[in-house]
């Protein structure tokens, strides 16, 4: 377990926990480090140098935590909070965060507190987390280790090879995790269904763990959180607002080695691949889901009159004229024959082309996500950590995204269709524990995810697409269904 001087959250701390620093003589050492005024240059300026090499000598060790307004005696020893001067300083925190995105490489993970004294001053307190993906190097070149109460350039190889295995280790473990390994029935085998795979982890990975995951208080709550709808208030208009019930049909919810899995099950899909859901003990989640998709030959109600989709079918299947038959050999050489009629041209566009139901994938991150923002809420997760994301799309092959949009539609008519190439999609490429990151205190958090994978599929001029018009109009096909 990570070192903690004052066993609570370094966002719960106040000027009365600087006080135990003295009472319980938390020594400068291993995981302490204090200055009594913040590092500066001959020229006044903050020194990129010292702040850098304090906190990339805690990241590369077992971590710790940085105090500028405490002074020691010649014993290494806490004596007085005395506290710094902030007030020549503009955001100083961002300023901070600067040096170190500019100085640390790569950037180790770490947290900030001020803490204002009655005095007037402030105690700047830096916690740095044991980083996973060691050796951090400064913009000197240089690798810092902390030894006793110094950080000291490592020099040693076997240490620096140590710092690397921990980062391979490190990656191997995602990409273990990134795996979701479920069977199709050979009937599905066959059915071209596209596959969404969605994998989301606090960061760093492995460091958060949800503390009562084996109790029946627990279960109860992951289940109704997954069985209730996400209620969505959507605008009207000049008519108000409605708030739209949205749900992925979950009701079955049941234990795993050290995971729960939660599906919609009924009669009909009781043994197929479907829709599943793997919470971890360690509050990682996969998710797997079919995606709606459909073909010219079965168009979805709520698109009927569509000038996107008329235009689709108007250049890739032209109506023609043919000839009717009376379809037996008697009847061919008589002279009745039948009318001629009009239809759409049998082509590859309707015979093998499959859409993809931008909206639909738009609004199943909405709902996961705030399925998971929930659990992690009830669990005492900081909704500001990172959280990493991949998402891996399968059987993608002569399929693309289809929106019911105007301003879609220009896209399709001056780029044309962005029929996808491939049948599997990374995103981004599963290597190397590489991910994507968001924080789930964002409001689009969901659509931050969504835009990621509609665009991997694929999307013609996806940065100019008027997505909230999109998924205002989206939204209203919902609105109707629940009238």
């Amino acid at each position: 377990m990570a070192y903690n001087p004052f066993k609570k959250d370094i966002a719960e701390l106040s000027e009365g926990d600087l006080e135990t620093l003295i009472e319980a003589e938390i020594v400068e050492g291993w995981y302490v480090e204090y200055k009594s005024d913040i590092p500066k240059s001959a020229g006044g300026n903050l020194d990129n140098i010292k702040i850098a090499k304090s906190i990339s000598s805690f990241a590369n060790t077992k971590g710790g935590w940085i105090f500028w307004g405490i002074t020691c005696n010649g014993k290494n020893k806490p004596v007085a909070v005395e506290g710094v001067n902030l007030e020549g300083y503009v955001n100083f925190e961002d300023q901070i965060a600067k040096v170190v995105n500019s100085n640390i490489s790569p950037r180790p993970y770490y947290h900030f507190k001020r803490i204002e004294l009655q005095n007037g001053k402030t105690v700047f307190i830096i916690h740095v987390e044991e980083s996973p993906t060691p050796p951090y190097i400064t913009s000197q070149g240089v690798i810092y280790q902390r030894e006793n109460n110094e950080s000291k350039p490592v020099r040693d190889r076997y240490i620096i090879e140590k710092l690397n295995e921990k980062t391979n280790d490190y990656y191997e473990a995602i990409e273990r995790f990134t795996v979701f390994d479920l069977p199709e029935t050979k009937g599905q085998a066959e059915w071209n269904q596209t596959y969404l795979e969605l994998y989301l982890f606090p960061l760093p990975f492995g460091s958060f763990g949800f503390k009562k995951f084996y109790s029946s208080d627990f279960f109860q709550k992951v289940a109704v959180r997954f069985y209730q709808n996400v209620d969505v208030d959507i605008s009207l208009g000049g008519l108000g607002s409605k708030v739209v019930p949205l749900n992925l049909s979950f009701n079955s919810i049941f234990s795993s080695e050290r995971s729960l899995i939660i599906r919609p099950l009924n009669e009909k899909n009781l043994i197929y691949k479907g829709t599943t859901v793997e919470l971890m003990e360690n509050g990682n989640l996969k998710f797997l889901m079919p995606v709606y998709e459909f073909q010219s030959t079965n168009i979805p109600e709520h698109y009927n009159g569509s000038k996107t989709m008329e235009y689709l079918l108007d250049q890739y299947s032209p109506n023609e004229t043919v000839q009717q038959s009376l379809g037996y050999p008697m009847f061919q050489r008589s002279e009745l024959k039948l009318p001629p009629v009009t239809r759409r041209k049998d082509t590859d566009f309707v015979r093998h082309v499959k859409f993809i139901d931008g909206v639909e994938l738009i609004l199943s991150m909405l709902i996961i996500i705030s399925k998971y923002k929930a659990v992690l809420q009830d669990n005492d997760f900081d909704l500001n950590t990172e959280i990493g994301f991949r998402a891996k799309i399968s059987d993608c092959w002569r399929k693309f995204v289809f929106f019911d949009s105007e301003d879609y539609l220009e896209k399709i008519k001056l780029y044309n269709i962005p029929l996808s190439p491939k049948s599997e999609i990374e995103i981004p490429d599963f290597k190397k524990g590489n991910g994507y990151k968001m924080r789930l205190s964002e409001d689009n958090a969901y659509f931050q995810i969504a835009r990621y994978i509609l665009e991997g599929i694929g999307l013609p001029d996806s940065h100019s697409l008027k997505f909230s018009e999109i998924l205002n109009d989206g939204f209203k096909r919902f609105e109707t269904k629940s009238n």
